[in-house]
């Protein structure tokens, strides 16, 4: 996964500003085929999302469906589409929940930032497979 350093800071900063809460946005981008038969995404922007979850905000998160298809309608104007989500681990690591497993669909990416301590302690990203599992995507913050 390619990221641009300045939406890398957008997560970032998003998931210090909603402490206690986890934050929540979508990666609008381009999947580009590799030479190796699969793809890369390419995420041009970062959209950050309110966190409407009713309750226990401190530990899972969702997406307005408008807000999803406001996004979504916003990134195909601009020749992206929805390339997964991103989202913060309060006390915990970067790696998929439960409830990300259960939120992410088939062929999305999913980038989650672990906050310590009210500071940054992780970023991992995340490739949700069709068999409910995932597989770690590296990623590359260019300038």
């Amino acid at each position: 996964m390619h990221l641009p350093r300045r939406q890398f800071e957008i997560i970032q900063e998003q998931a210090l500003r909603e402490l206690p809460y986890e934050c929540c946005g979508l990666l609008a981008g381009i999947r580009k085929p590799d030479k190796k038969g699969g793809f890369e995404n390419i995420v041009y922007e970062v959209a950050p999302c309110v966190n409407v979850l009713y309750s226990g905000r401190e530990h899972g998160f969702e997406i307005s469906f408008s807000e999803f298809i406001e996004v979504e309608r916003e990134a195909a104007s601009l020749g992206y589409t929805i390339l997964g989500s991103c989202h913060s681990h309060m006390g915990t690591a970067a790696v998929p929940s439960n409830s990300d497993i259960d939120f992410a669909r088939p062929g999305d990416s999913m980038i989650i930032i672990s906050v310590q301590h009210r500071q940054p302690a992780g970023v991992t990203a995340w490739y949700r497979r069709d068999d409910r599992g995932f597989h770690q995507e590296t990623i590359k913050v260019v300038e």
